[in-house]
């Protein structure tokens, strides 16, 4: 862990006090609690405060919680840069721009790597030999480089991963789900009120449904940052504790969108094309 956490304490911003910021800026926050859940700082509201004398946790948070969190932060500060892959259609040429010193392998393309940071990702097992590892592909794919123009949601291994999904919903998942998607007549209306518009006409209710619909997608984003994971799927309460939320999460939007087109046909808004997530 001494690479990723050396990693993680330079790669954060701080401020004047020496402490951790996260900006409001999704990997910066999941670096924050991944030094916080290694033993090396404490929460803060804006970030994390780095302790006295840091100290490793019994138990790990997961590796490729970890994986996608260095990667992340390394692509949002620049010191990952992607590169087209040949193949790649209507790829613009890559003028004025580094020469990658990753080699395209295992499913992944060529990638520009600071040599700094190569050290946290060869402990995460992401390179070797100057090349992207077998283990890389999925870590990656939750970065979802455009450069690379892969779509992993046609991938066999996604679509495997969506029908193991559907046939393996715990109790609890699923109950879950019921809440979330269960869109009353009083929520309705309490929408209304908490927009101070208590109006009934038509257009007034569309808005506030097509809001709750919004909100709705949200939580069902969070429950699959939080209790679904690509190789695992559903990770009961104790195993989910190990886990880092990186939110925006390629992989868990889009099997959402998947989940929810086989689970909740009759649902559409869930698995419609949106902002967030690709059509599954």
């Amino acid at each position: 862990m001494e690479p990723v956490v050396d990693f993680l304490v330079a790669q954060l911003p701080r401020d004047l006090s020496g402490s951790w910021e996260h900006q409001y800026t999704s990997c910066y926050e999941a670096g924050c609690d991944a030094l916080i859940r290694l033993g090396y700082a404490t929460f803060a509201t804006l970030g994390a405060v780095p302790v006295p004398e840091p100290a490793l946790p019994t138990v790990l948070p997961r590796w490729d919680d970890l994986a996608a969190i260095v990667v992340s932060l390394a692509a949002q500060n620049d010191i990952l840069g992607y590169r087209h892959h040949p193949g790649a259609r209507d790829a613009p040429k890559p003028s004025g721009l580094i020469r990658p010193n990753i080699r395209a392998a295992n499913g992944c393309g060529p990638a520009f790597l600071a040599p700094e940071a190569f050290p946290a990702f060869q402990s995460l097992g992401l390179i070797l030999d100057g090349r992207w590892t077998r283990e890389a592909e999925t870590i990656l794919w939750r970065d979802d480089p455009q450069e690379w123009a892969i779509d992993f949601t046609v991938d066999k291994r996604f679509l495997e991963a969506r029908d193991i999904a559907l046939a393996t919903i715990p109790e609890d998942i699923a109950a879950e789900i019921e809440s979330i998607t269960a869109i009353t007549e009083q929520d309705i209306v309490e929408w209304l009120a908490m927009m101070a518009r208590g109006s009934s006409s038509p257009q007034a209710r569309a808005k506030a449904v097509k809001n709750l619909q919004l909100w709705t997608a949200f939580e069902l984003d969070d429950l699959f940052h939080e209790r679904w994971r690509y190789g695992d799927g559903w990770l009961s309460e104790e195993q989910a504790r190990r886990g880092l939320t990186k939110k925006y999460d390629p992989v868990a939007l889009n099997m959402r969108v998947a989940f929810a087109a086989r689970y909740l046909p009759e649902l559409p808004f869930l698995f419609q094309r949106d902002s967030r997530s690709k059509e599954c």
